[in-house]
């Protein structure tokens, strides 16, 4: 009994080692099954080539013309957001890919953008026969080549939003300072730790990450906002912010209240011949 009982229990061993064995195999074919399927279908895309883009999208999707003319607009965003990080990158090239059966990333506050970056490819879905694609894509793949991985993804995209300098064609103070007027004064520590209830769109809460990355930028140096994208830190927090900074929360809040303020007081439906308090009136979020 007691050998039956042994063998027994070898075979029941053995045979979850093999069902083990078997979902391990299932699962990593079924993820290398997709990048291969992917690869597949991406190398089979039309394609166009300009000095620094290599456009692709489904057979049929769009225009030889259109892609063209798309990757020759695109080089004038190349240049101007090289330029700014010291044509350290003037022989790099990014792959934009449009793909009308790829989903769209999911939209959260932390990740606004209907977009992915991978190293210098960008994969985006085409809505219509008109390509489209945010310029902070082709930011936040420059920024991998000239200064490396983000260390934490929120400010990744703030920074690639401070990289392009302005949203909906309009300078990034302007274009906070009218969401401030709409919706409220936003502390850096709201920014950062947005709570799931919070009342701001995706959108409002990039044009703000952008534009207190655009204040640091221009009081404190690149070097800093240089500095600030390397960190890695799994939660952005004020007191992480100030210490890569060298600097204190109150320094961190009162600068940016003191930035954004600039731009308040010179928009048109405010009134120059009052004061704003220091202490702003705060919206819902503003804690």
């Amino acid at each position: 009994m007691i050998e039956n009982s042994t063998s027994e229990q070898g075979f029941s061993k053995a045979a979850i080692a093999v069902v083990l064995a078997i979902l391990l195999v299932a699962t990593l074919f079924g993820f290398y099954g997709r990048l291969v399927r992917r690869f597949i279908q991406e190398s089979l895309m039309q394609r166009v080539t300009s000095a620094h883009y290599e456009i692709r999208c489904l057979p049929g999707a769009l225009s030889q013309e259109t892609m063209t003319q798309f990757a020759t607009q695109r080089e004038s965003v190349f240049m101007a957001l090289d330029r700014k990080l010291g044509d350290a990158e003037s022989n790099a090239e990014i792959t934009i890919i449009f793909d009308s059966d790829a989903p769209i990333p999911v939209e959260t506050a932390s990740t606004p953008q209907p977009y992915t970056v991978s190293g210098t490819t960008i994969r985006t879905k085409l809505d219509g026969r008109v390509p489209q694609l945010d310029p902070a894509a082709d930011a936040e793949a420059l920024l991998q080549i000239a200064w490396g991985k983000r260390g934490n993804a929120r400010i990744g995209q703030w920074t690639a939003i401070w990289l392009v300098g302005e949203r909906d064609g309009k300078e990034l103070g302007i274009a906070a300072a009218e969401v401030e007027q709409r919706a409220g004064h936003r502390k850096v520590e709201s920014l950062l730790n947005l709570s799931p209830g919070s009342r701001i769109s995706p959108e409002d809460l990039a044009v703000l990450g952008g534009a207190w990355v655009n204040e640091i930028a221009e009081l404190s140096g690149p070097a800093d906002v240089r500095k600030l994208y390397l960190t890695k830190m799994l939660d952005a927090s004020v007191a992480g912010v100030a210490t890569t900074l060298a600097t204190t929360p109150l320094e961190l809040e009162r600068k940016w209240q003191l930035w954004i303020y600039s731009y308040l007081a010179g928009m048109p439906t405010m009134s120059h011949d009052s004061e704003m308090p220091m202490d702003m009136p705060m919206g819902p979020d503003s804690r």
